[in-house]
């Protein structure tokens, strides 16, 4: 069959997988990459081959050797790359800020990182940011993205991880709901909220702040900033990180419950792949997000959101 002028180059998106595979030296490390699945890896390398007619790989591994063909097209296309990067090089613009894209839990996102972003932009003036929210169970690695902001220990092949802080959570209720309370003590029948998604949380800082009455009410969400948002509306008590409460309780929207009660927390950080480009804009990001927690959350480990309790005179 005579290919023309169109055809007579693969897809783009197979040349793509192909790069990055022959540049990686394995599938999942590519797939990682390319914020694809593995079998979507194998679905365009397949698909190459059978565009070429010719086998690129072995059949005897996962990820086996490149074939004499597969080395010349590797050869090809890594030149062909670099012809691209100088061509980049050439017409950027000298000082453009670099964007980049962040993932991050959707209550983390909404109180903490977006309030934050001039603050940030402001101290990096080389990059411009932009926060996508997630939630819990997303298969947030085929989603587009230059880092995610994590706190399940979930470290996807071909990435990278790098602390950030370690949770401090707090009970907060509507400050309406406190009042009949006497200092320092839990009110009888207040509602407790809790979420699915951090199962466990509401019963340490329970059996912390010495609760062990049984049979208290309760309320389950499905997911944490849904259980948050009915704290807001006065529904309830809910166990949440300092940091994600700390402007609330500042505007008076919540106080904290026994602020003397503080448990520990998930350990949160910065997921990026290895060999990304923007990796040392990415550790700048990542020491200033560590700047920022240390700021919010104060020298004793409560910060803001006990100072504010003080303040609002709980």
């Amino acid at each position: 069959m005579v290919r023309g002028p169109r055809e007579r180059l693969p897809p783009l998106r197979m040349l793509v997988a192909f790069e990055a595979l022959a540049r990686l030296g394995n599938r999942a490390a590519a797939a990682a990459e390319l914020n694809v699945t593995l079998g979507a890896i194998g679905k365009q390398l397949r698909a190459l081959e059978q565009w070429l007619g010719t086998p690129l790989f072995g059949e005897d591994a996962r990820d086996p050797p490149m074939t004499a063909a597969g080395r010349r097209l590797a050869q090809a296309v890594t030149a062909g790359m670099e012809t691209i990067q100088i061509g980049i090089a050439e017409i950027a613009v000298p000082g453009a800020p670099m964007e980049l894209l962040l993932l991050a839990p959707t209550s983390l996102a909404m109180r903490w990182l977006m309030p934050l972003l001039p603050r940030l932009e402001q101290a990096l003036p080389g990059l411009r940011m932009r926060i996508q929210a997630t939630h819990t169970g997303e298969d947030w690695v085929v989603l587009p993205h230059d880092a995610a902001i994590r706190r399940d220990g979930f470290l996807p092949p071909g990435y990278r991880s790098e602390p950030l802080f370690r949770e401090n959570l707090a009970a907060f209720a509507a400050p309406d709901l406190l009042d009949r309370c006497a200092p320092g003590a839990l009110p009888d029948g207040l509602p407790l909220l809790e979420s699915n998604t951090r199962l466990g949380e509401l019963d340490r800082w329970l059996a912390a702040a010495g609760v062990t009455k049984l049979g208290l009410p309760r309320q389950a969400f499905g997911h944490f900033y849904i259980t948050y948002e009915a704290a807001l509306a006065g529904h309830g008590l809910v166990v949440a990180p300092l940091l994600v409460a700390a402007a609330d309780v500042a505007a008076g929207r919540l106080a904290i419950v026994r602020p003397d009660i503080v448990v520990r927390g998930a350990q949160v950080s910065l997921i990026s792949r290895e060999h990304d480009p923007s990796a040392a804009s990415l550790r700048d990001v990542a020491a200033r997000l560590r700047e920022e927690a240390a700021r919010a959350a104060g020298p004793d480990g409560v910060g803001s959101a006990q100072g504010a309790a003080a303040r609002n005179g709980d």
